[in-house]
């Protein structure tokens, strides 16, 4: 009978650890596994354009939630963006507040993932990483009512590379345009052409066909030639959560379903994400309708 028994636990670390490590070659990051030079290329991309109708991303206004409403007032972004004309020139004000507040750090990650929180460390000389320029800039202009979300990028080459294969910006909607506008915290830049500002997908369109854009960028914090040679090659997969809640571990053993992912028709679905986790929390569409919804 103990016999059995042990065969019996055997055989549950054997399953044990053989899931860990299929949904994490890596274990984490304990084992140096994978490529360590991220692929540079610059790929064509290829959508549909008709919509499928099958992914309902909400974005629901959170402006007068509690967390929101102090945020915004402790941080006085009423008074920040008061003199602002359009949403266009709100958005480039929060935006520009946010890149200031501390200096970028690529491993530094936060206790808690909250505007407050990460402002309030960073005020004591804390450093954070291109998602928490995200996660305050998009909680900062939630609190303003404007509906924007998390993006996250990713390189061709996601599911081999060890590291340096992801970043995240935001995309936030512009009502009078009726369209989605790309730009990115940690740099504070917006791409814009005659005026229009693009989303994630035209940015990546013109920098593959060296087709012209402006760079908007008022902090001086990078040239138009390197952030075109720097963020080109993270323009492959493009993701975004579907309920704008977070991804948690339970959530990566069973496959839920929480985010959606804009992917070019010649390209395959990536299996982890710099072989730390498994990518399976993902809906994948080529259409373009899908990932842009009019609002």
């Amino acid at each position: 009978m103990l016999k059995i028994s042990l065969r019996i636990l055997l055989v549950l670390f054997i399953a044990l650890v053989s899931f860990s490590f299929y949904l994490s070659p890596r274990l984490g990051v304990l084992i140096p596994l994978g490529k360590e030079t991220r692929d540079q290329t610059m790929y064509h991309l290829a959508f549909d354009t008709l919509s499928t109708n099958q992914f309902d991303i909400k974005y629901v206004d959170h402006s007068a939630d509690s967390f929101y409403t102090v945020l915004r007032n402790k941080y006085q972004l009423d008074t920040l963006t008061k003199d602002a004309e359009t949403d266009f020139d709100k958005i480039l004000a929060v935006q520009s507040w946010v890149q200031g507040r501390w200096e970028h750090d690529c491993c530094n990650t936060p206790e808690h993932n909250n505007a407050l929180y990460i402002l309030e460390q960073a005020e004591k000389g804390e450093r954070f990483r291109c998602v928490e320029y995200s996660t305050v800039a998009r909680q900062c202009l939630a609190s303003l009512g404007f509906k924007v979300r998390g993006l996250g990028l990713m390189t061709k080459d996601i599911s081999e590379i060890q590291s340096g294969g992801g970043h995240v910006v935001n995309e936030v909607y512009i009502a009078d345009l009726k369209k989605w506008m790309y730009f990115d915290p940690q740099f504070g830049v917006i791409p814009i052409v005659n005026g229009e500002p693009l989303n994630a997908i035209e940015l990546q369109y013109r920098i593959k066909n060296k087709l012209d854009f402006d760079l908007i960028n008022p902090n001086k914090t990078t040239t138009k030639e390197d952030y075109i040679k720097w963020i080109g090659p993270y323009l492959y997969y493009f993701t975004v959560n579907l309920n704008q809640g977070g991804i948690g571990i339970w959530d990566r053993v069973v496959g839920n379903k929480k985010s959606l992912t804009l992917y070019s028709k010649d390209a395959i679905q990536p299996a982890y994400f710099q072989k730390i986790f498994r990518l399976n929390t993902s809906y994948y569409t080529h259409s373009l309708k899908d990932f842009y919804p009019e609002l």
